[in-house]
């Protein structure tokens, strides 16, 4: 009887022990399980404005450009698709969207989707 109240409390230790490890085990992202470094973000100044036509580079040589009205934009996407955009919300400067498309952009980094299609993180 009382090998079974060490038992039963050294897996209560063992588990309050092991619990933060799996907690933050956890915590890793897919994109960064493989070791890779993890991606470091830059604040930009939310009063910045975007600029009013800018290319961005999506990898694998693919782009998308933007012409920015503030209250809309204009996307050329890396199929040629041509599409305007309102903000959404109505008083965004950054976040763009009519189904089946978004846009949000941030400092020089932009995130296009289109439904369907895998979304592209592009940067200026």
């Amino acid at each position: 009887m009382n090998q079974r109240r060490l038992d039963g409390g050294a897996i209560l230790r063992s588990a309050l022990v092991l619990s933060p490890l799996l907690l933050a085990a956890s915590c890793v992202s897919e994109s960064n399980a493989g070791g890779a470094a993890p991606k470091v973000s830059v604040a930009y100044d939310a009063d910045t404005p975007q600029p009013s036509h800018a290319t961005y580079s999506c990898g694998a040589g693919r782009a998308i450009t933007v012409d920015n009205f503030r209250t809309s934009v204009q996307v050329v996407d890396p199929e040629g698709d041509s599409v305007e955009l309102p903000a959404s919300p109505a008083t965004q400067q950054s976040r763009y969207g009519q189904t089946p498309y978004a846009l949000v952009l941030d400092g020089n980094e932009a995130l296009y989707m289109k439904s369907g299609k895998q979304p592209l993180n592009c940067r200026r």
